[in-house]
């Protein structure tokens, strides 16, 4: 196949190949055919890079020993670097590992250093401040901290990397150890991560450094508190699996999911699925489609109806009692609406899906009501899953998502509470139209494809 440079290059553009093909599906078969090689190459590569060398090896056995969460990436002229954060929930999750289409996120977020330029003669440290500041301002801790780094990557005095990557090949392993990383919330994390690094590609390969947004809980309760405390957190966690899975192709509409299948993804005993997934039934979310697995059902237009509806009522009652709100429950509404000011001026749409959710969740919790924000938090999760059902994207920029949020705050904390509820009913009027715009093209597809068929 050529001299080892020719060989280098064709790997070169195996592994980088996803951040610039158009799908965003990266099998073996996708990759092959948009760089023009064999399959068997492809899958070559890949698994030299997943075999494991003495310093991969390192890094797993500090994996193994505690559960780690990924907190912050960057790339920068002269290197990269990676951090990985103590999971405050370890003892109320699963230990379990990134699935296949994780690692091909992974796998596609670790070839940017493939693309790094020659590095410059002196060491530009503006792009590593900026994911040092944005850690710290997120209120992540750098004292338990694993932080791997890649070239001449510059880190902050007092904080001594866990490995050092002496180029960017040898980067590329760290697939190899860090497929120890749990799939929840990695799943999700990646998947923008993915995206962000995509577009960084496209965008001329600037500086780039990434954070998550905010740390994990760290409250522990009462023993008996943990246990539902732990059994909440897994109910959660198997929404994130199934959304997610919905999103990327991995479930479908309509589909069995097996209560073994979510519990391979979560490392989780099938007993402690089931006992989860029964809360999920109850609150609608999930059905029980036999013992052993459950359906996400395809809304009608009539189910989303009812559910914006119900929102649009409880909801009005909610942001008039939130005109009590405390200090505490004001802060903690005023920082979603300062993250999605954030994501405006990022234009950064996925992530601003996810802090409408939480602006909305944290509004009902400041109510101070006592059963009414349940009931308006399961409502809300149902219409988040009926996006990922549907296959919808959130069409709304997140410059509008902002400017509604923050009519919605503004109008509560001037106590205009007739301004407030209007603000709150215009905005689910707005997400039902859309709604109901998205299920009509749907079934317009479905009916010519059943033209088509007959």
């Amino acid at each position: 196949m050529g001299s080892a440079s020719d060989r280098a290059e064709l790997k070169r553009a195996v592994l980088t190949a996803p951040l610039w093909m158009q799908s965003t599906k990266s099998s073996s078969r996708h990759v092959a055919e948009a760089v023009g090689l064999s399959q068997s190459f492809v899958a070559r590569t890949w698994q030299e890079f997943m075999t494991p060398d003495q310093t991969t090896k390192s890094i797993s056995a500090m994996l193994a020993e505690r559960q780690m969460v990924l907190v912050g990436f960057a790339v920068g002229p002269s290197g990269s670097c990676l951090v990985l954060s103590p999971s405050r929930a370890s003892r109320a999750r699963y230990p379990a590992g990134l699935s296949a289409s994780s690692k091909r996120r992974l796998r596609a977020v670790l070839a940017a250093d493939l693309l790094l330029g020659v590095p410059p003669d002196r060491e530009t440290t503006g792009h590593s401040q900026d994911l040092w500041m944005s850690l710290e301002s997120a209120g992540h801790s750098l004292t338990e901290a694993i932080i791997l780094v890649s070239g001449s990557f510059a880190v902050p005095a007092g904080a001594r990397p866990a490995a050092h990557l002496a180029d960017a090949w040898q980067w590329q392993r760290l697939l190899a150890a860090l497929d120890l990383l749990p799939e929840v919330p990695s799943g999700t994390l990646l998947a923008d991560l993915e995206g962000r690094i995509r577009r960084w590609f496209q965008g001329g390969r600037t500086p780039f450094a990434w954070t998550v947004d905010r740390k994990e809980s760290t409250s522990m309760g009462s023993s008996s508190a943990e246990v539902l405390r732990a059994g909440n957190l897994l109910a959660e966690d198997i929404l994130s699996v199934i959304r997610q899975g919905l999103v990327d192709g991995t479930f479908s509409g309509e589909s069995e999911i097996s209560m073994g299948e979510l519990g391979r993804f979560l490392g989780a005993p099938v007993r402690d699925i089931r006992a989860a997934v029964r809360a999920l039934t109850e609150d609608g979310l999930v059905t029980a489609a036999r013992s052993d697995s459950v359906v996400v059902r395809v809304p009608s237009l009539d189910d989303v109806a009812e559910t914006y509806m119900a929102r649009r009522a409880l909801g009005a009652i909610v942001v008039r009692a939130a005109s009590r709100w405390s200090p505490e429950g004001r802060s903690r509404v005023r920082n979603h609406l300062d993250e999605l000011g954030d994501c405006a001026r990022r234009n950064d749409i996925t992530r601003a899906h996810y802090l409408d959710m939480d602006f909305q969740i944290a509004l009902f919790e400041a109510s101070g009501l006592n059963r009414i924000p349940a009931m308006l938090e399961t409502l809300t999760k149902q219409a988040f899953m009926n996006f990922a059902v549907l296959g919808a994207r959130y069409a709304f920029s997140p410059q509008t998502i902002l400017e509604q949020n923050t009519e919605i705050f503004e109008s509560i904390d001037a106590a205009d509470l007739r301004g407030a509820t209007l603000s709150w009913q215009n905005k689910m009027d707005d997400g039902l139209n859309y709604m109901a715009q998205h299920i009509a093209a749907m079934n317009a597809v479905n009916q010519g494809k059943g033209l088509n068929r007959s």
